[in-house]
């Protein structure tokens, strides 16, 4: 199936690696003329080269920390000014640390908040106007199943990912108008690098093993396993295309069956 990808110009954050270098990978792998951003210049160009040879398509790396407003609006200015515009914004960020009320500090949650809730809406205003001007774009921000089923255990994730679940399920319905269509997506335990921490955070806590806390986390989930980064890139290029052109506002979970909340 072909989605129509071909010649739409997006921006990726934050894949260098994990959910966000997958999302680029697939949108590269559609014809999608893609820009990804990470904090560091050398894991960025790697990663620009290897999906340029995985996908045969250019892929171009930009340098920025999305924590600070001004290169949130460098990385905007030059990418529209290579590409030509932003047709596609895929807010991404890394995972905050975890821990309940007591375990994280003041300034884990500025920190999470600036990237993870600021960032987004920044970025998003910047990308509208000319989406709108040219009557096309999509919007979709990576986040958690804690928007859906919170955790204690990671509390700065359940309420600075669900904040930005309700920012853009709040203003899709005023964009629908001009074809600019913004979706949450929700994913489960993944296979990444937030993975890995996640298991040994909860082996140094109970005493016990990464692998076995891994294993545990595949015991949980319906399909008896942990999520593969390419199935949310693929969704994603799904999302982002004309083929899903009548739904905007959707909070997905990808999760392997693992969410009980309808």
């Amino acid at each position: 199936m072909d989605l129509g990808l071909k010649g739409r110009r997006a921006l990726v954050c934050a894949a260098s690696k994990g959910l966000g270098r997958a999302i680029a990978t697939s949108l590269s792998a559609e014809g999608a003329l893609v820009a990804i951003c990470s904090r560091r210049e050398a894991a960025i160009t790697e990663a620009a080269r290897e999906i340029e040879s995985q996908t045969g398509n250019r892929v171009l790396p930009f340098v920025a920390d999305l924590s600070r407003r001004d290169d949130v609006d460098r990385l905007v200015d030059d990418v529209q000014q290579t590409l030509g515009g932003i047709d596609i914004l895929i807010n991404n960020f890394g995972g905050p640390p975890a821990g309940g009320l007591y375990d994280v500090s003041e300034k884990d949650w500025r920190e999470a908040l600036e990237v993870g809730m600021l960032s987004v809406i920044q970025l998003t205003q910047r990308v509208i106007p000319g989406m709108r001007e040219r009557r096309w774009g999509r919007i979709i921000t990576v986040s958690s199943t804690t928007v859906l089923e919170p955790s204690e255990r990671l509390l700065i994730s359940s309420t600075v990912r669900s904040g930005t679940a309700a920012f853009m399920k709040a203003i899709a319905p005023g964009l629908a108008p001009d074809n600019v269509l913004l979706h949450t997506v929700c994913p489960g335990p993944t296979r990444t690098d937030r993975t890995v921490y996640l298991a040994e955070t909860a082996a140094a806590r109970k005493g016990t093993t990464p692998e076995a806390e891994e294993a545990a986390m595949a015991a949980e989930i319906p399909m008896g396993r942990l999520g593969r980064p390419q199935e949310l890139g693929d969704l994603v290029a799904c999302l982002a295309s004309d083929r899903l052109s009548y739904a905007t506002g959707l909070t997905l979970a990808v999760d392997g069956g693992l969410v009980k909340c309808l």
